[in-house]
């Protein structure tokens, strides 16, 4: 699964921009959300996807992009006050892990970034299994994680369980 994460913010008459949480302008000088809280928002998406679907950890990506070019809109007009999560996912989860997984992200980051929670949106992007290559592979579909895993070279198995991936826990 995919996350990826990107904010403007406007503080005061600055304006800022930023592909990653949010930036303030404190006199001459940008303060950046930390090194430590990009962590723990990495840490708290993959701990929640993996609550909700049962997924082991590696399934999941996070992504926060610092610098970019893009401009985001609303009703064509320019927006700073925002953090946009993108999720790549695989399709199979009930509407209710799928409604759970959301508010929690946006609990969680509105929490970590100090961004209202009305400001931190998501659209869930469900991609069938097979629409999707990870570790060399093509994912599997629902209950066939198991033997996927044990098709990845015992290099990448070893690695993966090393993250204290318990491997007979799999689903989808």
């Amino acid at each position: 699964m995919h996350y990826f994460a990107q904010a403007e913010r406007q503080v005061g008459n600055h304006v800022t921009r930023a592909d990653d949480f949010e930036h303030r302008q404190i006199g001459d000088r940008r303060k950046r959300v930390s090194d430590a809280q990009k962590q723990e928002i990495a840490t708290s998406i993959t701990n929640r996807h993996c609550e909700a679907t049962g997924a082991p950890p590696f399934f999941v990506q996070v992504v926060i992009e610092e610098e970019g070019s893009s401009k985001r809109f609303i009703g064509g007009l320019a927006t700073t006050e925002y953090i946009w999560i993108r999720v790549d996912m695989r399709a199979g989860r009930s509407e209710e892990q799928r409604e759970a997984l959301m508010l929690h992200i946006v609990g969680d980051v509105s929490r970590i970034s100090g961004i209202p929670a009305e400001n931190v949106w998501i659209n869930l992007c469900m991609l069938e299994p097979t629409d999707m290559v990870e570790y060399g592979r093509v994912l599997p579909g629902p209950g066939k994680e198991q033997q996927w895993f044990e098709t990845l070279p015992l290099s990448v198995r070893m690695r993966l369980e090393s993250l204290g991936i318990d491997q007979h826990k799999f689903q989808l």
